[in-house]
């Protein structure tokens, strides 16, 4: 900070009473506190949030490591950012800094993302979050393998997400932070899906999803409606569905899938798109209602968010009214 052109910063023999630097500029002088991390993401920063509101002064957290979606929320409070590729963005009574770092360097995998089969270890705590698990147990109910439901636990873990009590055999591990957990699948979600457009002729919205859903079954292929259909009938919003949203099981041929549904392939104006992914994890989890086979509510979540017209706004409605975390 201090190469920057007319900004003074004092960290030695600060008057205010808790501060840990000021910053001289522009006219203006700001004590401030600092906050330091190693990283920060989704999993910590809402802590650092709730620890800033309880701060009589500005707040700047400088970390080495800060994915995009923790540097939003915290500008979003209104606290100061610097991280270890140069990246600040200071926003002080009177004062306004944003300097642009280096771009970001490929990271080395973390252990255990929520990705994946990781995803499904986080999906099965989050779908009963009153629930403490054994190793085993939430390894048969997620279909991973013990040692992959151990290293997300043991992340989890050093996250403070999830708390354990008891050793050996008869430990077992409880999620005490949803949201935490929630929003770091969210960020660590990489989608992997091959989409199929296609149209059928249907008078309206509601008789695309019955006649999708009902072909479907009748063909005995596994799916799952998702996107804004399965938010109408999870947490209805005032929105149009312009698109009906289908997962279906990676093992069947998509060209098959489209024949029985009764739909044609197109390349643009779909009414009707068609997911698949090989390993099925969008379909984990999925639920019966109306006769309708539906994506679990953290699935509907994510695959709202996709959309980049209402989506985040039919996602956040989702979050409030169904997930509630």
């Amino acid at each position: 900070m201090r190469d920057i052109p007319g900004l003074e910063v004092q960290t030695h023999r600060v008057e205010a009473r808790g501060a840990d630097a000021v910053i001289r500029g522009a006219g203006t002088q700001t004590p401030i506190a600092i906050e330091v991390k190693t990283r920060v993401n989704a999993a910590n920063v809402h802590q650092i949030i709730h620890h800033a509101r309880g701060t009589s002064m500005p707040v700047v957290v400088i970390a080495r490591e800060m994915t995009d979606g923790a540097r939003e929320a915290l500008a979003a409070e209104g606290i100061g950012t610097i991280d270890g590729l140069g990246n600040i963005c200071l926003e002080l009574p009177g004062l306004l800094v944003r300097v642009e770092g280096a771009a970001r360097q490929p990271r080395t995998k973390t252990r255990a993302t929520l990705s994946g089969k990781s995803s499904l270890v986080a999906q099965a705590m989050l779908l009963d979050t009153e629930r403490s698990w054994h190793v085993a147990d939430l390894a048969e109910h997620a279909g991973v393998s013990p040692a992959l439901a151990h290293r997300v636990l043991q992340r989890l873990g050093d996250l403070e997400i999830v708390a354990s009590q008891g050793a050996g055999p008869s430990k077992r591990r409880r999620l005490v932070e949803p949201s935490a957990l929630f929003d770091l699948w969210a960020e660590e979600h990489r989608d992997r899906s091959r989409r199929y457009p296609a149209f059928i002729l249907a008078s309206a919205t509601d008789d695309v999803t019955a006649t999708v859903c009902r072909n479907l079954e009748s063909a005995g292929v596994t799916y799952a409606l998702t996107g804004a259909a399965a938010i109408a009938r999870v947490a209805p919003i005032l929105t149009s569905i312009p698109v009906v949203e289908v997962w279906f099981e990676g093992i069947a041929d998509p060209a098959a899938v489209r024949e029985e549904i009764g739909a044609d392939q197109v390349t643009s104006g779909p009414n009707v798109v068609l997911q698949q992914e090989r390993d099925d994890v969008p379909l984990a989890y999925r639920t019966r209602r109306d006769g309708v086979w539906l994506a679990n509510v953290c699935r509907l979540y994510i695959d709202a968010r996709r959309d980049p017209q209402r989506g985040s706004e039919q996602a956040d409605h989702l979050r409030r009214e169904a997930i509630g975390f």
